[in-house]
């Protein structure tokens, strides 16, 4: 993980600890989430921190998205004498991609009037990719995992629903390109490379923890 990373996630640790008496944030969120180098799928996540003020809160989190998909092919159908209708299936490939970023964000609240308040935020985040590919026709499987530091944006508005609680609406972007199997060849630098950036859309409620 990058430096100024690592400085930024021991920060809000320590803000987090100082500010022990301070009013904790609980967020949790669901979405959709449609990355460059693979399938579109839902993306779901959680956030905990604290307010620095009434408009700054500061966070640690983590987010996952997974996106599964299998091939088949029929190849039989018999419908009996009782009219059930019975299908004979072959599995010819299968594969499952799971992204999982952590995050440590910075979210500044602006006032629009209650109960609606607007925001913007943005995270950096070391991000794993995990990709497992079975081809049953060739008899061939492959898994891979890869990770990078990387970054997010994201915008939205809550609307609160109680004392201490509101919902949430938010899109974001994430700002990554993972990687795997950094070597050298004939003295130049190779790596695989998977672009997981994209834009994506998610809603979740917002609490306030004394």
């Amino acid at each position: 993980m990058k430096k100024h990373a690592v400085a930024f996630l021991l920060a809000i640790i320590a803000a987090g600890n100082g500010g022990a008496q301070g009013i904790r944030v609980l967020e949790l969120q669901g979405g959709y989430f449609d990355p460059k180098g693979t399938a579109a799928g839902l993306i779901f996540g959680g956030n905990y921190g604290i307010t620095v003020d009434e408009r700054v809160d500061l966070s640690l989190g983590v987010s996952y998205f997974h996106r599964g998909y299998a091939k088949e092919t029929e190849v039989a159908t018999e419908v009996s004498q009782s009219g059930v209708v019975e299908k004979t299936h072959v599995l010819n490939l299968e594969y499952s991609t799971t992204l999982l970023p952590l995050l440590a964000n910075v979210t500044v609240r602006i006032p629009f009037g209650r109960p609606v308040s607007l925001y913007a935020g943005g995270s950096l985040c070391y991000q794993f990719l995990f990709n497992k590919e079975t081809n049953y026709e060739e008899g061939a499987s492959r898994k891979q995992r890869y990770r990078a530091a990387g970054w997010m944006a994201r915008a939205g508005a809550d609307y609160q629903i109680g004392s201490r609680s509101s919902l949430t609406v938010e899109a974001f972007y994430n700002g990554t390109k993972v990687k795997a199997n950094t070597a050298k060849k004939e003295g130049l630098p190779v790596w695989d490379e998977v672009d997981v950036s994209g834009v994506g859309l998610r809603a979740g409620l917002r609490m306030e923890l004394y």
